[in-house]
């Protein structure tokens, strides 16, 4: 046992911080969390999800690899050569807006630094970061191989990337060429689809009239953009649009531009939408893209990458998109083309990084033809290659793939996987001041380093590609990559494809989707073959935390302040799959109450242990009724804990093991078991031990996945009657259900006396009688079909008399002037001679009432429809449940006042 706990012959109270501290350097010294391949043990591999090096952990963070290192420890203790690899991600846009902001703080910026001091800037801090990251994980106890710490940067992974990126250009799956992007003009690059969140804000429809060049009325556009008309090629309506029939192949005069467009035809026109009609811009606009090729428009690119409007402007030119919309908007009801202006709510494009409004832009980029990846992807779910739990997230991940564009890997970021094409200057004709991004047909070299010369020309100067690869680029290699991938070694051979990934659905499609796309293509097999996918942690409102709400909860804290166990039990047990998880302080209570009734447990053992050399299983005849079922309820629990980890289900295997050891365990069994435990019989208290510190180091064993230092701790006290003893925990045995064989009498007679205690219990509280005062009898009245019931208090009388706290036993027809606590069973009686209950029976009379008026108060309000209708859910679903508490409450009072009649 720890020394500083041995001193002070353990304590009442646990005092994590002492343990925690104690084993997390024990385990990081005897290196037992390290993995070796093991070809005669069936792997068990996983890989941690990379945490960005943007900071420190948080809440999110402390959920998934808590459920990640529970399901490492419990592998491990089924006997599987498990290898669970750790890891941080470079974070690409993530981790560089965040120096940017430290730089602007200082006062200077990465322009001002240039591109190498600012890359040695961002290492150094990096480094910082992975180590704060990785001591975090080892603080919540993870059992990590952290002999095998990766880094998406590293150059073991750049040697993977470069591998990817050339089979992919060899394959003519990579290209390079002007499409319209998602560009974020404060992080000053282009984004994937799924970077890009949408987000529902108050905005306009403004009704513009667009004139006939002949000198017709013409037609009404509306748009929810009226800065992008600048750049308008087209007017679209809907074919079969009887309003426009005699329009469509004309010509109309392009408002403040003076510009002739045509008018056209094209399905994809929604007629009911606005006027029916809408302005096509095809350089700003991805649907307006696709109509520009389908019509040959040209494209007129009027925002630049910075935001401004561009010299195709006129006289719009250098001013923001936002002033332009205004003066535009200004101009246009000056100049009377603006008809009407009617509130409008949208759904706008948001950087999911900076919250930037995204502005669609022509750009010369770099993309992956994903069509044969996705068919690839599709195929291993269809054929149950890989899997996703809970279920209910196939048809999303489906539904995605099925539909996803070409996917845009280049990044106009400094902080990356630098893009491995260099070009010659002489070839292509360019100079080092030219806008890159502007310039197609580019001819490049795939090369890590620069080449000694260009093999068309012979020209010896080049300029590498200056965007670097989406950070998600290597990260979807990493399943592979942190085993060595491109190498053939043994580590891949052994733990390569890994078992199961653990994450939540708000990187299903940014992660999940081009692992496995990406793991199918250059490695011939899913990267994993299941997929667990949890929610994310809401504060106690359902609100997603954020740094702006200032509602973050910060791990570490909680585990200094309720111990690391008490949060891992706390997040577990409400970690069904795929739901997301209402966190609040209170429930840390709970599972630091939890630690505390398992560490008291066991200082009851082993204030009661019992001198024995060998702990030896009793025979059926030393066993009592007691005994029994514990061992059945045991049995039941590790089977039901066993099945709920084999299907993911964490949080009803955390359930089962809190019911298990308090509900029964402790609450039932410790107080029964203290009757022979503190007698005078050597032999009944040898056997209520070896029953008590059988189960207990089972429990420990069980629990340890959720909750390894606590249980830690007591087992290196109590190993020494461990039948098969380990140095650590996590070396140890699950544990196996014991076999025993439990009457069907016996479990009915158990069963009804828990019933008539908590009666007796009830009764006690409602009569207001304290619990240290005993009842002087306990008159038991059995109900038809009950003599089984009735003959095992009969045969156990000392069990109702302990746990009851009554002097004597008696079975009689119901006497007067008794209480009367009743279960299906029994009518058990307790004298109320020496007791003044008027007083008692006033209290319940008064509590009544208020509590039948709380009652109507919440019926009204769940019966009012605008109530229901217009109330958050959480409100309504809290009413609700106050009022079934006080349905409850009220069915009891009047029970007691029954009783007291």
């Amino acid at each position: 046992m720890n020394e500083n706990l041995e001193q002070k012959k353990w304590d009442k109270a646990y005092v994590p911080k002492d343990v925690e501290d104690h084993w997390v350097s024990s385990w990081a010294e005897s290196g037992i969390f390290n993995s070796y391949p093991n070809f005669k043990k069936e792997s068990f591999s996983l890989v941690i999800p990379p945490p960005n090096v943007t900071g420190a952990l948080h809440i999110g963070h402390a959920l998934n690899n808590t459920i990640q290192d529970f399901l490492a420890r419990a592998k491990r203790m089924s006997g599987k050569d498990v290898c669970w690899a750790p890891g941080t991600d470079h974070g690409g846009i993530a981790t560089q807006t965040v120096m940017e902001k430290i730089l602007k703080a200082e006062n200077t910026s990465r322009g001002k630094l240039g591109r190498e001091a600012f890359t040695n800037r961002m290492e150094e801090w990096t480094a910082n970061c992975k180590k704060t990251i990785l001591g975090q994980l080892k603080k919540l106890g993870c059992s990590l191989d952290f002999s095998r710490e990766a880094f998406t940067l590293d150059e073991r992974r750049k040697t993977a990337v470069f591998h990817a990126f050339k089979k992919l250009w060899d394959d003519d799956r990579l290209y390079r060429g002007e499409r319209l992007v998602n560009w974020c003009i404060r992080c000053g690059t282009a984004l994937s689809d799924i970077e890009v969140e949408h987000e529902e804000r108050k905005g306009n429809l403004w009704h513009i009239r667009y004139q006939e060049v002949s000198g017709g009325a013409g037609l009404v556009v509306a748009t929810t953009r009226p800065e992008t008309m600048l750049g308008d090629t087209a007017v679209a309506v809907h074919p079969d649009d009887k309003r426009y029939q005699g329009l469509i192949g004309k010509k109309l005069r392009l408002p403040l531009m003076n510009r002739e467009i045509p008018v056209i035809a094209d399905a994809f026109v929604d007629s009911s939408f606005g006027t029916g009609a809408v302005k096509v811009t095809p350089a700003h606009d991805p649907n307006d893209f696709e109509m520009g090729l389908r019509h040959q428009l040209s494209r007129i690119k009027v925002i630049s990458p910075v935001g401004k409007i561009t010299e195709e402007g006129g006289v719009y030119a250098g001013i923001s998109r936002e002033e332009a919309r205004k003066k535009i908007i200004q101009d246009l009801e000056s100049q009377g083309f603006l008809e009407k202006t009617e509130p409008h709510p949208h759904a706008v494009g948001i950087c999911y990084r900076c919250q930037e409004i995204i502005e669609p832009l022509l750009s010369q980029q770099w993309f992956v033809k994903t069509h044969d990846l996705a068919v690839g992807a599709l195929k291993a779910l269809e054929e149950g290659k890989f899997k996703i739990h809970p279920h209910s997230w196939e048809k999303p991940y489906w539904d995605w793939l099925s539909g996803m564009n070409d996917w845009c890997v280049s990044r106009q970021i400094w902080w990356g996987h630098e893009i491995p094409v260099w070009y010659c200057l002489k070839c292509n004709a360019l100079s080092r001041d030219v806008s890159f991004h502007q310039v197609p047909n580019l001819k490049g070299v795939v090369s890590r380093e620069k080449p000694a010369t260009c093999p068309i020309c012979g020209h010896a100067e080049f300029m590498q590609d200056p965007d670097v690869l989406d950070t998600w680029f290597s990260s979807a290699l990493w399943p592979f990559s942190v085993f060595g991938w491109p190498e053939k070694n043994e580590d891949i051979e052994r733990y390569y494809p890994t078992k199961i990934l653990v994450t939540g659905y708000e990187i299903i499609y940014l992660w999940v989707a081009r692992m496995q796309m990406m793991g199918l293509y250059l490695t011939g097999t899913v990267p994993f073959s299941e997929a667990f996918i949890h929610g994310i942690v809401r504060d106690k409102k359902g609100k997603k935390m954020s740094k702006s709400l200032g509602n973050v909860v910060d791990p570490i804290q909680m585990m200094e302040k309720y111990g690391t166990d008490a949060l891992r039990f706390s997040l577990i047990s409400q970690a069904r799959p795929g739901k997301d998880i209402i966190f609040s302080e209170d429930s840390l209570i709970a599972g630091r109450n939890f630690t505390n009734k398992l560490w008291n447990t066991a200082r009851f053992a082993l204030m009661n242990a019992v001198n024995l050399e060998k702990l030896n299983s009793p025979t059926d005849s030393q066993l009592e009724a007691a005994d029994v079922w514990i061992l059945s309820e045991y049995q039941k629990a590790l089977t039901s804990v066993r099945q709920e980890i084999d299907v993911y289900n964490f949080a009803g295997a955390a359930d089962q093991m809190y019911e298990f050891l308090w509900d029964k365990f402790c609450d039932w069994y410790v107080e029964l078991a203290k009757l022979r435990l503190q007698g005078a019989d050597l032999e009944a208290k040898k056997t209520a031990f070896t029953v008590l510190i059988t189960i207990l180091i089972g429990v420990i064993k069980m629990l340890h996945p959720l909750m390894p230092f606590v249980t830690e701790e007591i087992y290196s006290v109590l190993k020494n009657w461990d039948a098969e003893p380990a140095d650590y925990l996590i070396n140890s045995r699950f544990p196996l259900a014991p076999e025993v064989k439990e009457t069907e009498e016996n479990q009915k007679g158990m069963t009804a006396l828990i019933e008539a205690v908590a009666s007796l219990r009830s009764l006690r509280s409602g009569l207001g009688i304290s619990p240290g005062i005993r009842w002087q009898s306990v008159s038991v009245w059995s109900k038809q079909g009950s003599e089984n019931e009735r003959n095992f208090l009969k045969d156990y009388p000392q069990y109702l008399k302990t746990l009851a706290q009554c002097d004597r036993i008696e079975f009689l027809e119901a006497p007067l002037n008794f209480a009367a606590a009743i279960t299906p069973h029994f009518n058990l009686y307790v004298p109320l001679q020496g007791h003044d209950f008027k007083q008692v029976s006033e209290r319940l009379k008064k509590e009544l009432a208020r509590i039948e008026s709380d009652i109507n108060k919440l019926s009204q309000k769940l019966s009012d429809p605008n109530y229901i209708s217009k109330a958050a859910p959480e409100d309504v679903s809290e009413t609700r449940l106050l009022y079934e508490a006080a349905r409850s409450k009220k069915a009891r009072l009047e029970e007691f006042l029954k009783a007291l009649s």
